[in-house]
């Protein structure tokens, strides 16, 4: 009897540790599921842009000189016409008068040709009698011709300089115009680069005085859309925004231009699109940077799973255990491009599917054998027993 005892006792024990052992190693897996469902998925294409106005005009000066006054200022509202600054005509008027002495003598020299010809001509005619008459030798003919279309040559000379003197106080009356700058548009001053006393020189590039915005109402963002979702972007998508002065505010758009010139920096490839924004709150201002996303497709009724569902990939603690049915649609599924696992009745399937676009919850499925109210699942929680387990130990189907 007690050697059956002694031999009884320690088989009890090890059936009692291998029961609590196996149901230790139940439910030790734990699935985080989602449904999938039906619902809208918008695709963007994101960009960071700079708020700009849809119309910038430079004012310059066309003359050299100091600046007198200014008659505009920073965030100054200008019209068509107006005076923005005055730019010292003292100069000016200097050379105005010289030009018009100069064109005065030019006048008097004109008159004094005319004369100087008149009488040349009377010398001519008169030579040219007395030498039919054998009064005077041939050469003194030749000597009164030679003075008489002298003579008209330098009453032509008069004449084209009287033209250039005219032509010279022209141009210095038109510089002293331009002394005077006015604004060629409508708008606000958004910038200016010059102060009282200042001088600006014009030579070969004409110095810029202010920047004026067309219209601060009508904005444009300039956003730079990387080549490889250029395809995909076109002209009438609607667009939205943000910017860090109101984080919490989202602004709309319209795609109205995408230039053809490539802009590239440090081996990437970016395109200028234009996107036209409403700005009648008067929030955006022009060199604001815009965090830009343009809708490029949108489905409003499609089947859906989450994006997590896509990224779940079982543990290699779970594929040990799958049974050989779930591990023959496993390799069905690798033929495809994508896969996801569903939980049916309990039991772990992965399913073969086909993408369509997507958003950053959500990704549509166009093709596959899964339906609206399945769960898919997109992560697991294993317990540390379970890990030190060996590979032959049943894993367990509960879920939440």
């Amino acid at each position: 009897m007690k050697k059956y005892i002694i031999i009884g006792i320690p088989c009890l024990i090890a059936i009692i540790v291998a029961s609590i052992y196996s149901l230790g190693s139940k439910n030790t897996i734990q699935y985080k599921t989602a449904k999938i469902d039906k619902g809208a998925i918008s695709k963007y294409v994101t960009a960071t842009g700079t708020i700009n106005p849809v119309r910038t005009v430079l004012i310059g000066s066309q003359v050299t000189g100091l600046i007198s006054k200014l008659y505009a200022d920073f965030n100054s509202v200008v019209k068509v016409g107006q005076v923005v600054a005055q730019i010292d005509p003292v100069p000016f008027e200097h050379q105005i008068k010289k030009a018009e002495a100069a064109l005065a003598t030019a006048v008097a020299s004109l008159e004094k040709a005319k004369v100087n010809s008149k009488n040349n001509k009377k010398n001519f005619f008169r030579s040219r009698k007395l030498y039919a008459k054998k009064v005077i030798s041939i050469n003194d003919l030749d000597a009164a011709r030679t003075t008489y279309e002298a003579g008209v040559a330098d009453e032509k000379l008069a004449e084209s300089q009287v033209l250039q003197a005219k032509a010279a106080l022209e141009i210095a009356k038109t510089d002293l115009k331009h002394t005077v700058i006015v604004s060629p548009l409508d708008g606000i001053v958004i910038s200016r680069d010059v102060d009282v006393g200042q001088t600006v020189v014009s030579s070969f590039q004409t110095p810029t005085l202010f920047h004026i915005a067309e219209d601060l109402v009508h904005m444009q963002v300039n956003t730079n859309v990387d080549e490889a979702d250029i395809g995909m972007v076109k002209v009438g998508q609607d667009t939205k925004f943000t910017v860090d002065a109101f984080p919490d505010d989202v602004f709309e758009g319209k795609v109205v231009e995408i230039r053809m010139s490539p802009i590239i920096f440090q081996n990437v490839v970016t395109y200028n699109t234009i996107i036209n924004v409403d700005n009648s709150s008067l929030k955006l201002k022009p060199g604001m940077t815009a965090n830009t996303s343009i809708l490029v497709a949108r489905v409003e009724d499609a089947l859906r799973v989450p994006n997590a569902a896509l990224r779940y990939t079982p543990s290699e603690f779970l594929k040990n255990e799958m049974d050989k049915k779930a591990l023959t649609e496993r390799k069905f599924a690798k033929k495809s491009s994508s896969h996801i696992w569903i939980l049916d009745r309990g039991e772990l399937k992965q399913v073969a599917v086909k993408l369509g676009i997507g958003d950053d919850t959500f990704t549509e499925i166009l093709e596959g054998d899964v339906k609206e109210g399945q769960e898919a699942v997109t992560g697991e929680t294993t317990s540390a027993s379970a890990a030190k387990t060996s590979q032959k130990v049943p894993w367990g189907r509960s879920r939440y």
